[in-house]
């Protein structure tokens, strides 16, 4: 489960990659932004506890930064992002990612100058495999180091 949950945070880095190619600007501050996400699945015996992270991020991110260590790109080279838009301050986009199961995620993140919230929800090719809902919330905390 570890090494799904792992996966599902790389695919974000991929898509904010990819969103930005894409329509015009959300109102979103840059700066160095906390961004906190949660996950919730149906039948899930323990809640995971959230994930905090600190980013800095600029008016070309929208969320995170495009992937820059080595071998991220190879990673998530099996991933094509099959919409994306940029609706008023919400940035939405799905992309499917083929492999040993096939993913699909549905995005959106909605930006107010210092804060944001969105959710991904991400659903398996794989049988009996109950679709995931990654909530996220963020502040911007100032300027960036």
């Amino acid at each position: 489960m570890r090494k799904r949950w792992f996966g599902v945070g790389m695919v974000i880095l991929l898509v904010m990659g990819a969103v930005n190619a894409f329509g015009g600007e959300p109102d979103m501050n840059p700066g160095k932004w906390e961004i906190t996400s949660t996950i919730e699945m149906p039948g899930m015996p323990m809640k995971l506890p959230p994930m905090t992270n600190t980013q800095c991020l600029t008016k070309d991110d929208f969320i995170v930064r495009k992937p820059t260590q080595p071998g991220m790109e190879k990673m998530l080279s099996p991933c094509k992002v099959t919409k994306s838009e940029v609706k008023g301050d919400t940035v939405i986009w799905d992309m499917v990612c083929e492999g040993q199961e096939k993913m699909t995620y549905h995005g959106e993140i909605t930006y107010h100058g210092d804060t944001m919230e969105g959710f991904i929800k991400i659903t398996s090719s794989k049988e009996g495999q109950p679709p995931m809902t990654m909530k996220m919330k963020g502040k911007r905390i100032g300027p960036c180091d």
